[in-house]
This record gives C-alpha cells, sequence and structure tokens, in this order.
C-alpha cells in the first residue's frame, strides 16, 4: 500500500526513529544518575525519587535472583497501579526475566490459566489478592510468592482521596515474603545479564480475550523500547512535563505511555491506582498534570461530571486515549473544556500498545490517525486476501518494530496471524484519501444481518447519538429470519432513567439507520462487562445471550418486519415465511 498518510506526516518529526538500543532498565539507570532526587513517582503525595527507583528495583532484582530467577524465567506481577508495580517490573528485567502483568480483577481461573500458560516461577502480588494466588499455586509453577500492600508506599496522610478499596489494613502471611523486607534485606546489587535487545524477550503480553482464550504475545526488549520512545516523540514531551497514570499498567497503553515512557523521559508520574473521576481532576489541578492517555469510559466520565467546574483542568497539553471509539460530541465537549485536542489511537497486545496515532497538530474526529514510526500497513478483503482500494473496508494488516514475534507456546496461532512479518489485526478498517485509518469492528464482531454484514461500532456510534444513551454495546442474536437480529445493551444517562423505554429507543434509531442496521431489540443494563482496560466484553454478552437461549420472534413479528423491510404485503410476506418454515421443517 502506498503509504500517503506520509503527506499528513506532523512537521519537523522524523519518519524513522533514531535511538541508543539499550533495554528500558539502563535508561533508568542513566535517569537516576543525571536526575537522582527528582521525584519519579507521586502516589498520593508519597514522592519516589529516580535514584531511589532504581536503587529499589536493584534490590529487588538482588533479591529475585537469589530466589533463582535467571534470565528467561516468568514473574507475574498481579498488582494494581502502585510504586511497587514500576520496582518490581524494573527488577524483572534487570534480572533478564520476562514480566507477565496479569489482570488484577482476576478470578482464581483466570490466574490460573495466565500463570500455567506463562510457566511463572514467582509473582508480586497485592495483600488483598494473595489468597487466590494461595489456592492456585499448587497448580502452577509458582515456587515464590512475594507480598506487598498498598500501605507499604502509601503516605501517612494522603494528599488525594484513596479508593475505598485501598482502605483495607495491610495482612502479612507467613508463608510469603513481604516485599518491604526484601528491600530492607538486599543490596542494591542486581545481576549482570547480557541482554539481546532485538530478540530477547521482556514481556508476555496476554491478550484481552474478547474472542476467546487469553495468548500471551512475546515482547521483546526492543518492541518495548520502540515505542516507548515514539511515545515520547510523538507527544514532543519536555523535562517540563507531569503525567497522570491512571490507566492499569498491566495493559500496553498504561504501560506504555502511563510508565515506561515517563521513567524514560525522567519525568514525573502522578500515579493513582484506581479510576474515580473526581480524584483524578483533583490531581490534576493539584499537580499541574500535563499529559494523560486514558480511555473512552474515562473520558466520557470526566466531561459529564457534575463538579468538573470545580478543576482547574487545563494544565492538560497531551491528551491521549484509545480502547473504543470516542464519539465526537465527547471529543468536542473535551476539547471546549480541557483547551487541548483529545487524541485518539489505535494499538493492539501484539503491537504493545500504538500502530496509529492522530498528529497533534492535525487530527481527524472519528479516526485513529495514520501509521506511527515505522510502521506499514495493508487493508485486505476478508475472504479473498486481495489488497483493497482507498476507502474500502476490510482487515487491517500491520508490519513494524512493535510488532510481536508471536504467541508464546502457540506456533498455529502465530502461523493464523502472522505471515512475513504481517500481523492480521482481525480489526475491519477503512483507510481515506489522506491516510487516516478508521476503525469499523472486530471481524469476529461482525453481524449478518438478512444478508448484509453490520459492523456493531457503526451502530454503537449512531445510538450514541441518542441523548439518552450514556455507554452501549451492540451485538448480533440468532433469528429465524433474518439469521441474526441486532441487539443492543443501553446504561442509560441518570437523568434518563426512568423516562424512557426500549421501544423508543428503537423508534429513533429506525428513523438514523438503515433498516437491515438498527437494532431491533435493546436492553437497559446497569453496567456492561468490561476488560481491565475498558473494552466492552462482546464475548460475555453473546454468552450471557446464547444462555438465554430464546430470541425469536412470534410469527405476527416476523411478519412485521418481513414487510417494513422488504417493503412488500402482509399476504405476500405470510406466503414467503409459511414457504420458509415448511423447508425448515424438511431440512
Amino acid at each position: 500500500m502506498e503509504k500517503i498518510w506520509l503527506k499528513m506526516w506532523p512537521k519537523g518529526f522524523p519518519k524513522q526513529l533514531t535511538f541508543v538500543e539499550k533495554p528500558l532498565h539502563e535508561f533508568l539507570r542513566d535517569t537516576a544518575k543525571q536526575h537522582p532526587k527528582k521525584a519519579a513517582i507521586n502516589y498520593y503525595g508519597n514522592q519516589i525519587s529516580f535514584q531511589q527507583l532504581d536503587e529499589l528495583s536493584d534490590r529487588l532484582a538482588a533479591a529475585l535472583c537469589d530466589m533463582g530467577v535467571t534470565k528467561g524465567d516468568r514473574v507475574s506481577l498481579f498488582l494494581e497501579n502502585c510504586p511497587q508495580f514500576v520496582i518490581a517490573y524494573y527488577g524483572v528485567l534487570k534480572t533478564g526475566g520476562i514480566v507477565v502483568a496479569v489482570n488484577p480483577m482476576f478470578k482464581e481461573d483466570e490466574l490460573k490459566y495466565e500463570l500455567q500458560d506463562a510457566g511463572a516461577r514467582a509473582i508480586v502480588a497485592l495483600d488483598h489478592l494473595y489468597p487466590m494466588v494461595k489456592n492456585i499455586q499448587k497448580d502452577t509453577s509458582l515456587s515464590h510468592v512475594i507480598v506487598t500492600s498498598y500501605w507499604d508506599f502509601l503516605p501517612d496522610d494522603p494528599s488525594l482521596p484513596i479508593h475505598s478499596s485501598m482502605k483495607t489494613p495491610k495482612k502479612v502471611f507467613s508463608e510469603t515474603h513481604e516485599i518491604l523486607d526484601l528491600l530492607a534485606e538486599y543490596a542494591p546489587e542486581p545481576p549482570h545479564v547480557e541482554i539481546d535487545i532485538r530478540k530477547d524477550p521482556a514481556l508476555l503480553q496476554y491478550t484481552s480475550g474478547t474472542t476467546g482464550l487469553p495468548k500471551g504475545a512475546i515482547i521483546t526488549h526492543y518492541n518495548l523500547l520502540h515505542n516507548t520512545v515514539g511515545s515520547a516523540v510523538w507527544n514532543r514531551i519536555s523535562e517540563d512535563d507531569v503525567h497522570l497514570s491512571v490507566l492499569p499498567f498491566f495493559h500496553v497503553t498504561g504501560m506504555i505511555h502511563s510508565m515506561t515512557m515517563p521513567v524514560h523521559t525522567g519525568t514525573p508520574n502522578v500515579m493513582l491506582s484506581r479510576f474515580d473521576t473526581g480524584t483524578a481532576m483533583k490531581a490534576i489541578a493539584a499537580f499541574g498534570c500535563t499529559t494523560w492517555t486514558s480511555i473512552t469510559t474515562m473520558n466520557v466520565a470526566v466531561v459529564n461530571s457534575p463538579d468538573i467546574g470545580q478543576y482547574e483542568l487545563r494544565s492538560l497539553r497531551h491528551c491521549l486515549s484509545g480502547g473504543a471509539p470516542i464519539p465526537e460530541e465527547i471529543l468536542k465537549k473535551w476539547r471546549e473544556i480541557v483547551g487541548a485536542e483529545l487524541v485518539e489511537g489505535y494499538g493492539m497486545s501484539e503491537t504493545i500498545s500504538q500502530t496509529h496515532v492522530n498528529p497533534h497538530t492535525n487530527l481527524k474526529y472519528g479516526s485513529v490517525g495514520i501509521p506511527h514510526f515505522g510502521v506499514d500497513c495493508r487493508v485486505i478483503d476478508v475472504e479473498t486476501g486481495d489488497d483493497l482500494p482507498i476507502g474500502a473496508e476490510g482487515e487491517l494488516l500491520v508490519k513494524g518494530p512493535m510488532v510481536t514475534r508471536g504467541y508464546w507456546n502457540r506456533p498455529q496461532e502465530t502461523a493464523e496471524v502472522l505471515k512475513d512479518g504481517w500481523l492480521a489485526t482481525g480489526d475491519i478498517v477503512r483507510m481515506d484519501e489522506d491516510g487516516y485509518f478508521y476503525i469499523i469492528s472486530r471481524k469476529k464482531d461482525m453481524i449478518k444481518a438478512s444478508g448484509y454484514s453490520v459492523f456493531p461500532a457503526e451502530v454503537e456510534a449512531l445510538l450514541y447519538e441518542h441523548p439518552a444513551v450514556e455507554e452501549v454495546g451492540v451485538i448480533g442474536v440468532p433469528d429465524p429470519y433474518r439469521g441474526e437480529n441486532i441487539k443492543a445493551f443501553v446504561i442509560l444517562r441518570p437523568e434518563y432513567r426512568g423516562k424512557v423505554r426500549e421501544d423508543e429507543v428503537i423508534a429513533w434509531a429506525r428513523e438514523k439507520m438503515a433498516a437491515f442496521k438498527y437494532p431491533r431489540i435493546v436492553e437497559f443494563v446497569d453496567e456492561l462487562p468490561k476488560t481491565g482496560s475498558g473494552k466492552i466484553l462482546k464475548r460475555v454478552l453473546r454468552d450471557r445471550e446464547a444462555k438465554k437461549g430464546d430470541h425469536h420472534m412470534t410469527k405476527s413479528e416476523l411478519l412485521e418486519q418481513m414487510v417494513k423491510d422488504a417493503g412488500i404485503s402482509k399476504s405476500a410476506a405470510n406466503a414467503a415465511l409459511n414457504s420458509f418454515i415448511t423447508a425448515s421443517q424438511m431440512r
């Protein structure tokens, strides 16, 4: 595909990144020497300098080495955002080990699956999560468990409100290692390990499992470094920037833009363990945060907050978001309130975050932007694999220095998505005449309704225009006439609850969308199942619907639907339906 996006390339930016090729932890060491007293982390008022961060991760690396962790061993982090996550992450890298950051919202079976799949030898876990680890440890390869508490690094008098889930008193377990004991006992003398950054894995990043069992994408030290540097350059990070970090570090977007990039650039990180709208706004105002990478649900919560007028948010200069399409209404409100544009991007676990980002000076609403540093793209026909022209919708393939080398112990799955360096993303996109990309839907989420292909994201984007809709997730459900029906799960804005009905939303949608596209079924819900990164779990919605088992319309409803969709008389529809029923019974 011709790289037409280069004509929109930001002025003054290099087309390719150039940087010293060494592991991320070596850059931490450099920063600690150059700016030893500068704050690396501000955790509810507890400030940790770069020198302290480097030394603490050295101490933990020495402890892990003494436990037998060597190059290539997997070490799991079962932690919310906290200083211990950063300490452990860089400590593992210093041993030559491979980080396996697991979702702290996991239940036992989910945790056991990833620990077994990765073959993790050790784990660093929060104390309130340890009981889960204890229950499944016998079924895993874990030989060492390190436990920590929020209170190990929280100040006595936090400068920001701490989330209610963090207020539980510290717990100690005799059969585990206490992280504070290890940091006190071991000298800051990590092992010397030779790292080939182009080949050696630094991370097993598990996919979110929105369409199946999670798979561990093998991320090399070079993959990590490239997108870390790319994030800093694209956002023009300077030594005066201050980051708000609330996206979960176990996920690629939070890991790169909210953890490794601030460390790499030697810039302070105002760290929150859990997202709370008021606390996030208070942190921005109190500490003059200039950079915030977030997700759509956070952006929606901020612009809709009744308290937004109480906080000065205009210190923000660099605002990135991803995870799901952002309604244009939210983008415009954000710009009005904050003063800076909210820039959308796109990436995957397999690409350790960004492959596409909007240029700050020339963004397009609704687009995820243009290919990032070193990225090449193709848009192909999902049936034939042929390359498609500009404007056509097809599957996105990407190639570049951030692409995984494959899935851990999954050669067949690797071969299915990686061919000659091209990664099949499974996302349906289109590219416009300027080289900007637009996400249409997941290939596996595509709905076949009356022979038409319907992409849930399109329906969701239109439903967001309804004033009563706060959040929405769309899936296909079985239907004997249409093949699949379109169903929308809607969370209503608080002021509309009890004042609008499902059938009214359907009637509104009928006027806004093509006959084959509008949802025939709407269900109001209080919440939607999501991954830790905020993506709606369509798989869970589909599973729930499958268990209900019955989405069939009555014959009279089918007749009414046929008349509307096909524009035929009721008698003709009745004859066609009877023929269909007879044929179905004979099969």
